[in-house]
């Protein structure tokens, strides 16, 4: 075979000639690499986490679903449980398990590691003993920022990174790893497409009305708020014409700290309108940010649609129900998931009113600009603001790259929008009934879980 090159995210450039070579991945990598054509015959085994923290699916029983929208699919899992697990004890949380000595039996070609914040995720202290048996690093794929030194808090040279650029990413992969490229990947960019045209004309509806939106993992103590600049799928929703809040409104500083990717606010500095004792229903109408729809972290989405969560905290769009979630990191990284992504957050959004005040959106922001994306010290607007719709100037175009006029591509989108929208009804139903539990269930499992990614 023809000799390969491919240049990791850490700069590293990797080479090889072999046909078909033979990988060892992260679990949710081996889940989106499937979709670029990753088959068990060249995937040994995976490290990590099957599921995202919180969630209710059965591994026993992966049929019955999950009421995470970015928690693999049933054929995904068996998949997963098809091949070598080199974590065994992990599950449905953040896992640092890793055994070398399953590594070292099934003998992979290539390594690859899935990257946080230019680190390993999870198995950082095992890296140098998989580089040693390997005899060459790991391939390093980082999925939230590029530049330098992105591990220091106070660099200002950092950079998020789109969903579309992540996907590319994983496209360059597959070729370097000699996939057969499956003719769904094809539909699935013209129905990415679909669903980012569709997705803007929602997000100039709810700019028309006024509606602000912000991402949090949200808590009846402290809450944590996301910055926009950062996550992929943050960056794709306000690349696509979201009004979508940026953090750092918070007036203290002592209470309310901010820590690379989110601004930290008690309850207290949120129903800031509130006296001492007074009960927060009761003076819920103005609060630190216009919150008109919540992205919330999915891995809260249990507790956030537990009825008893909007009593504890009384916010007015969750009171409404205004909401959906929000998958951090985006897990699964494909053309199909982020246009079922926009999908499912689009017409989420297509209902909601506007609740407070208007507030003026910030006009001639290029969102797409490495200035606006910068990660660290604060990037992107001033706290409570958010970037105006415009002409859509500013909007990444990169998202319709599969566009086509062709009536074969329309015709998959329609076939694919139909299977989404009855496949959502049936997630609606089963989440339903999945939302049990008390507040105290939730609070002891976030005491040992810190939100990172």
């Amino acid at each position: 075979a023809a000799s390969r090159t491919f240049t990791d995210d850490l700069g590293v450039k990797h080479e090889i000639a072999m046909d078909k070579p033979k990988i060892v991945t992260w679990a949710h990598t081996a889940v989106t690499l499937s979709h670029y054509g990753l088959t068990d015959e060249q995937l040994l085994g995976t490290y990590g986490e099957h599921a995202n923290s919180g969630s209710d699916l059965d591994f026993e029983k992966p049929e019955l679903g999950s009421s995470f929208p970015a928690d693999p699919t049933a054929e995904e899992i068996r998949f997963l449980q098809s091949v070598v697990n080199l974590s065994p004890g992990c599950g449905a949380e953040y896992c640092t398990e890793f055994n070398q000595e399953y590594l070292e039996n099934v003998k992979p070609d290539l390594f690859i590691l899935h990257g946080y914040r230019q680190s390993p995720w999870a198995i950082a202290s095992h890296v140098q003993n998989i580089t040693d048996f390997m005899g060459r690093p790991p391939i390093y794929i980082e999925l939230s920022a590029h530049g330098e030194d992105c591990k220091n808090e106070n660099v200002t040279s950092c950079y998020g990174k789109s969903m579309i650029e992540i996907i590319e990413r994983y496209n360059e992969l597959a070729e370097f790893l000699d996939f057969d490229t499956p003719s769904k990947l094809k539909e699935d960019y013209a129905r990415l497409c679909a669903s980012a045209e569709t997705f803007t004309k929602q997000m100039k509806g709810a700019q028309e009305k006024g509606i602000r939106t912000m991402a949090a993992y949200l808590t009846t103590g402290t809450s944590f708020f996301a910055t926009p600049v950062d996550d992929m799928v943050l960056r794709m929703f306000e690349e696509l014409g979201m009004p979508i809040m940026h953090v750092g409104g918070c007036t203290n500083k002592t209470l309310c700290k901010y820590e690379y990717f989110w601004e930290y606010i008690p309850i207290d500095e949120y129903f800031n309108s509130c006296e001492e004792g007074q009960n927060l229903t009761d003076c819920n109408a103005n609060t630190l940010y216009p919150v008109d729809f919540w992205l919330y972290d999915h891995r809260t989405t249990l507790t956030v649609q537990n009825e008893d969560f909007a009593t504890a905290f009384p916010d007015q769009a969750l009171l409404k129900k205004q909401y959906a979630s929000w998958p951090i990191g985006g897990r699964l990284i494909t053309p199909d998931h982020a246009s079922r992504i926009l999908d499912t957050v689009g017409t989420a959004m297509e209902g909601a009113e506007r609740i407070y005040e208007t507030t003026a959106c910030v006009p001639d922001v290029d969102v797409v600009s490495l200035t606006h994306r910068q990660s660290h010290a604060l990037g992107g607007l001033p706290g409570g603001s958010y970037a105006c719709y415009g002409s859509g100037q500013y909007h990444n175009t990169d998202y319709y790259k599969g566009c086509s006029d062709s009536d074969a591509d329309k015709e998959v989108v329609k076939k694919v929008d139909d299977e989404v929208a009855g496949s959502s009804e049936s997630s609606e139903s089963s989440a339903s009934s999945l939302v049990m539990g008390s507040l105290a269930v939730f609070i002891t499992s976030f005491i040992s879980f810190f939100p990172t990614l």
